[in-house]
């Protein structure tokens, strides 16, 4: 082979490697906007059906005023997934501790394909075993619909937990316990203290989803045209009880009540998402 030929040789296969890359960040471009673009149509097209429909009288009514709204749909769904994460917050981060942090392996691995299963069940079998367990005890009430939440929420706060426990660094734990902090306090104070961000996401991420499951609240808390405030002992109106309803709905005005719901759900999981993302970015800051 001749010098001349020698030289081109590389320059041609960098020529090819840069061809290639260009085509593989291209093909990464490509596949990103197809995955965010449905979600821009969605919220797009959600907002503009809903802008019409939005209104104080949509906050401050209920279904049975003059001005119908949906002041008890919304009151009601943020008592019911806030009672329910009260519930499943200390059982899902406790049991999520326990896995990563005590747990035997064979157990910490029995537990880990029991969440596995728990997150991949559709939400109607937990309102399916709340209808079936708890209905014919305490009668279509919020207490029944707290209890198919919890549920719900449980293996999203075990699995978050337990995933953010395990990226704290094994040097810290060790750490503490050779300055002679016993075990208990070692988690609590140094291993929780340090994932404090991560497990607070989980939180987040569980009253998100209790917020917007709508199988389970049918079940259970039923809907109603009444406003109720902290009385669990009843049937209770929600969001998504409202969203469902309305939209079989032949007048126009509770189909746009319908999408006016749908958008202040999307708002409120972004302003949830947000304020997680600003804390993290706080605490990494400091």
């Amino acid at each position: 082979m001749s010098l001349a030929a020698s030289l081109r040789t590389p320059a041609a296969g960098e020529q090819r490697r840069r061809r290639a890359d260009r085509v593989a960040i291209l093909f990464m471009r490509a596949a990103a906007a197809v995955a965010v673009a449905p979600l821009i149509a969605l919220m797009l097209f959600v907002t503009l059906k809903a802008i019409p429909w939005l209104g104080i009288t949509l906050f401050l009514n209920n279904p049975l005023d003059k001005e119908p709204g949906i002041q008890n749909a919304i009151i009601g769904s943020l008592q019911l997934s806030i009672a329910a994460l009260l519930v499943s917050a200390p059982i899902g981060v406790v049991a999520g501790i326990y896995l990563s942090e005590y747990a035997p392996q064979r157990v910490a691995s029995a537990g880990e394909l029991l969440i596995d299963i728990m997150l991949g069940v559709p939400s109607i079998i937990a309102g399916l075993f709340a209808y079936l367990v708890l209905v014919p005890i305490l009668g279509f009430s919020g207490w029944a619909a707290i209890v198919a939440l919890s549920i719900l929420m449980i293996p999203v706060l075990m699995r978050t937990t337990q995933e953010v426990l395990r990226l704290v660094p094994q040097g810290v734990k060790e750490a503490s316990l050779a300055l002679g902090i016993p075990v208990w306090k070692t988690t609590l104070f140094v291993t929780c203290r340090t994932a404090f961000s991560g497990i607070l996401t989980g939180l987040v991420l569980a009253f998100s989803r209790g917020l917007g499951e709508t199988a389970p609240l049918i079940l259970t808390a039923r809907g109603t045209n009444a406003a109720n405030f902290l009385d669990f002992g009843t049937t209770m109106n929600a969001m998504p009880i409202v969203i469902f309803q309305y939209s079989n709905a032949a007048d126009s005005r509770s189909i746009g009540q319908a999408w006016a719901t749908a958008l202040i759900l999307l708002i409120i999981a972004l302003l949830l998402n947000v304020a997680v993302r600003g804390r993290s970015i706080t605490s990494k800051v400091a």
